[in-house]
């Protein structure tokens, strides 16, 4: 994905082999803003954040060293650490919901929870915050602070709970009884380029029907719980 900007493409950083050596590159970013990040990994920075979409995501990745072939594997293979970029706003909360992973509309039976690309990329994940506004261009959006998170045996429950409910409609051809109100941590919905592409899913009658792609979001309501255990701990806050 980051090679839609790249100049090159061989990586710029071996994957990390170890959570210190993870942390102190995550260090590293703070207080940093795009403009600088981008061409300590020789990026061409968008002309406008409507066309840089993701691409603090990209940039990210390149820099602390993301070496996931695959998308259902963790972005840090070795480490098993999936990292998501969070654009925050000035009390460091969350602007928008969060796109975890795609959802194989055709390979749900006998996938639960455990066993699902979901829970592979939540089980441990890292956090990094860009100061991102509306009003901020993109070479002034910064990093503002990173967080590593574990799901707790609560949030376990809840997201297993999320995935049975909502897997559960499609396996019986109930896929567009589908809506975001549905899952109390995370949500299906649409995810695609455009509203014109469409996947094989089981439909009403068990016969095939064509529909948009779906993905898991985490709700703001979630990731906001994660912005607050940062501001809680002060641990690698930088300046807001």
């Amino acid at each position: 994905m980051a090679q839609a900007y790249r100049n090159q493409r061989e990586p710029l950083l071996s994957p990390p082999q170890s959570f210190a050596e993870l942390n102190e590159r995550a260090a590293a970013l703070l207080g940093q803003n795009l403009a600088v990040l981008a061409q300590l990994a020789r990026l061409r920075l968008p002309d406008s954040t409507l066309h840089g979409k993701g691409f603090a995501g990209e940039l990210i990745e390149i820099l602390l060293g993301a070496d996931a072939g695959s998308d259902s594997a963790p972005d840090f293979s070795t480490l098993g650490v999936e990292l998501k970029t969070m654009p925050v706003d000035g009390n460091l909360m969350p602007l928008e919901s969060t796109f975890i992973c795609a959802l194989n509309l055709q390979n749900l039976r006998g996938v639960d929870f455990w066993h699902s690309v979901l829970w592979h990329k939540m089980q441990r994940m890292l956090w990094v915050f860009i100061r991102a506004e509306r009003e901020r261009t993109l070479p002034e959006r910064y990093v503002a602070g990173y967080y590593f998170y574990r799901p707790s045996g609560e949030d376990l429950r809840q997201l297993e709970q999320d995935y049975n409910e909502l897997t559960s409609l499609i396996c019986e051809g109930r896929i567009e009884e589908l809506t975001a109100h549905l899952g109390e941590i995370v949500q299906l919905r649409p995810k695609a380029a455009d509203g014109t592409a469409l996947t094989p899913c089981v439909g009403p009658d068990g016969t095939l029907i064509m529909t948009r792609p779906r993905g898991f979001y985490l709700r703001r309501s979630f990731t906001s719980r994660i912005c607050a255990s940062l501001s809680a701990a002060g641990t690698a806050k930088a300046q807001a």
